[in-house]
């Protein structure tokens, strides 16, 4: 069943993104030979497809906000270094 959702922006954290979502499915494929047939099974992921082509908030493209959604965001330089200070690391002595 094909639905469209509003997602939430993984920059600007509002729901504002329209997305069709797909879900996922198996189906048979038969096969056959001289020597019979046979059915495999196969699975299909579930898709996600983006509506907008940006962010109407923070002006974000279609490909930057696929790419956050399907590898995740990269952290700010600033955000590593508090990380690093949390855990009792100092960063001017890290190479």
């Amino acid at each position: 069943m094909t639905e469209v959702i509003v997602e939430e922006c993984p920059f600007c954290k509002q729901k504002t993104i329209n997305v069709m979502h797909k879900e996922g499915s198996f189906s048979a494929e038969r096969t056959r030979c001289r020597a019979g047939r046979s059915t495999k099974y196969v699975k299909h992921p579930e898709k996600y497809d983006i509506l907008v082509d940006k962010c109407p908030n923070c002006g974000k493209s279609k490909r930057e906000i696929e790419n956050a959604l399907k590898h995740g965001k990269e952290p700010s330089r600033e955000e590593v270094l508090k990380r690093l200070r949390e855990a009792g690391l100092d960063p001017s002595r890290l190479k």
